[in-house]
C-alpha cells in the first residue's frame, strides 16, 4: 500500500475527523482501472467526492488519513445519519471495457476480467482485514458496500457493488467472511509466532544454565583427563560443541599437536 493524500481537495482542508465504526465499500461506477486518473482528477478544489482509500489490480493508494471524514456515502434518502460520519470507505476500480445504463453494467466479459477482479477483490479483502484489525472492527458487522448503506438508512441510493460482484460469484457476505478468514488466519500465524519466540528464548536461557553447571557425575573422570590433557579449556562442560570446536579437539588429539 501506498499513500497518496488528496490535499488539495475541499475533503481534505476541511479537516473534520471521524471515529470508523466500520467500513463502506464501493466501486467507481466507470470502466476505468488507472488509479493515477483518479489522483489526478480527485486531488483539486470542486470536487464533491473523497474517499480513504483506492483499490486496484496493483494494490491499494490510501487517499486520505484513515480518520479523516470523507465524502462518499452521500445523504441517506429517510434522514439518517451519513456514513460520512462513521465509515472508512474505499473505491475498486473497475476495468476498461464496459458502459453503463441506468446503473448497469453493459458489454462486461465476466470471464474476461476473471483474473483482474481476483486481484481487485483480494485487495478488499486484505484492506479490509487491516483496517478491522487497526480499529476493532467486527468484520461479519461492520462491513457494508453503499447499497447496503442505502438500506441501512445511512447513505444515498447507489447498487455498488452488488451489482459487479455476482458476476464474478461473490458478494458482501463473501467478503465478510474471507475478511473474516484473513483475519483468523493474522491470529494462528501469530499464536505461532509468539510461541516459536518463546521457544527460543527458554532454549536460550537454557543453554547458558548449562555453561554454568559442573560436569555430569558419569563423565566427571572423562572430563577431567580431557582438561589435563589440554583438549579443553576446563570452563562450560556442558556447553553445546560446534563442529569446529570437534575439529579443533581433533587437531590436539594427533600426534605433535601443541597442547
Amino acid at each position: 500500500m501506498r499513500e497518496h493524500f488528496l490535499t488539495r481537495s475541499d475533503c481534505y482542508r476541511a479537516g473534520r475527523t471521524i471515529v470508523p465504526r466500520g467500513i463502506m465499500v464501493h466501486s467507481t461506477g466507470v470502466a476505468q482501472p488507472d488509479v493515477e486518473v483518479f489522483l489526478r482528477s480527485w486531488d483539486r478544489p470542486g470536487v464533491d467526492a473523497c474517499v480513504h482509500a483506492f483499490v486496484h489490480r496493483g494494490g491499494v493508494v490510501q487517499a486520505l488519513p484513515w480518520t479523516c471524514r470523507a465524502w462518499h456515502a452521500g445523504s441517506p434518502r429517510n434522514g439518517g445519519v451519513s456514513a460520512n460520519n462513521t465509515h472508512i470507505a474505499f473505491e475498486i476500480l473497475e476495468p476498461a471495457g464496459h458502459t453503463y445504463q441506468g446503473g448497469t453494467m453493459v458489454g462486461y466479459d465476466p470471464e474476461a476480467n476473471r483474473d483482474y477482479f481476483a486481484a481487485v477483490y483480494a485487495n478488499a479483502v486484505e484492506l479490509c482485514a487491516r483496517l478491522c484489525r487497526q480499529f476493532g472492527l467486527d468484520p461479519l458487522t461492520d462491513i457494508v458496500d453503499h447499497a447496503e448503506g442505502s438500506a441501512l438508512d445511512i447513505a444515498s441510493g447507489h447498487a455498488d457493488v452488488g451489482h459487479w460482484f455476482p458476476k464474478h460469484g461473490k458478494s458482501m457476505d463473501s467478503l465478510r467472511a474471507d475478511v473474516a478468514a484473513r483475519l483468523g488466519e493474522e491470529e494462528t500465524e501469530m499464536d505461532q509466532q509468539t510461541f516459536d519466540a518463546l521457544l527460543d528464548a527458554a532454549l536460550a536461557r537454557r543453554a547458558k544454565a548449562l555453561e554454568e553447571e559442573p560436569p555430569s557425575p558419569w563423565a566427571q573422570a572423562a572430563w577431567e583427563r580431557a582438561v589435563a590433557l589440554g583438549l579443553f579449556d576446563g570452563t562450560k562442560p556442558r556447553a553445546p560443541l560446534t563442529r569446529e570446536q570437534a575439529a579443533l579437539v581433533w587437531d590436539r588429539l594427533q600426534p605433535g599437536a601443541e597442547s
